[in-house]
């Protein structure tokens, strides 16, 4: 993660970054499912578990939970793979690496597939 990330003052990204991370992750599996963005519903369960920093090495991942005709479910995680220090810390090591990777947040989306004969007509 770098400085453009966050808005605050402090190291810290704040949640909402990551939320649109996870937002495009789902994005690119629906444009190779559908060749369309389909539309984002709802984030569900929604959890924030460690706080993520400026240096921080994050990877996002996406997978489909479930499928239904009009919508489909997805799960989404963001590892922490790399950890920078954090606010007071002391910056030696500049960073550690984390084995296994931490979960440092994870959700579920939903997302409203459109039909074919809509997009055809849009």
């Amino acid at each position: 993660m770098s400085a453009q990330d966050t808005t605050y003052r402090s190291v810290i990204i704040p949640a909402a970054r990551l939320m649109g991370f996870f937002a495009d992750c789902v994005t690119q599996i629906t444009l190779r499912e559908d060749q369309d963005g389909s539309l984002l519903a709802a984030y569900e369960n929604a959890q924030f578990k460690k706080s993520v920093h400026i240096g921080d090495y994050i990877e996002f991942q996406a997978r489909v939970v479930s499928r239904g005709t009009r919508s489909r479910r997805m799960g989404v995680v963001a590892l922490r793979h790399i950890r920078a220090p954090g606010p007071g810390e002391s910056d030696k090591p500049p960073g550690t690496i984390c084995a296994p990777p931490e979960i440092v947040a994870e959700a579920i989306i939903v997302v409203v597939v459109r039909k074919k004969e809509d997009i055809a007509v849009a």
